[in-house]
């Protein structure tokens, strides 16, 4: 791969980097959970035990860890490739170091793995 190509893919994975990033600092900074107060503007027919809001507040932790995690992994894979450029070998699978096409890291630039490789 030339250098004007690696020089390409390194300031598109750093820029994706950032924005999963800011992504992530979004989802783990919202700790805050929604309250009937929140939706309707005082607490007359709150009632702090209401499984429907426990159930609701369960659901969107569980929705913001998700979201947190998979930004881990993407990052992880983004780190990974950027590794992969220092030391020569990005645009190889990992795997078995065959070429990984130039259309998957144009779609996927963190890939470093072929499309059939994907589930190891």
């Amino acid at each position: 791969m030339t250098k004007d190509k690696l020089d390409h893919y390194r300031r598109v994975l750093l820029e994706e980097r950032a924005r999963v990033a800011a992504d992530r600092a979004a989802y783990a900074g919202d700790t805050t959970s929604t309250t009937v107060q929140d939706a309707a503007g005082d607490l007359s027919d709150y009632d702090p035990n209401d499984p429907a809001d426990e159930a609701e507040n369960l659901y969107d932790r569980d929705r913001e860890l998700a979201a947190v995690e998979n930004a881990d992994r993407i990052l992880a894979k983004i780190d990974r490739a950027l590794a992969k450029i220092d030391d020569g070998t990005y645009g190889l699978s990992d795997i078995d170091g065959r070429p990984i096409p130039e259309e998957r890291l144009e779609v996927m630039p963190y890939a470093v793995t072929t499309v059939d490789q994907e589930s190891y």
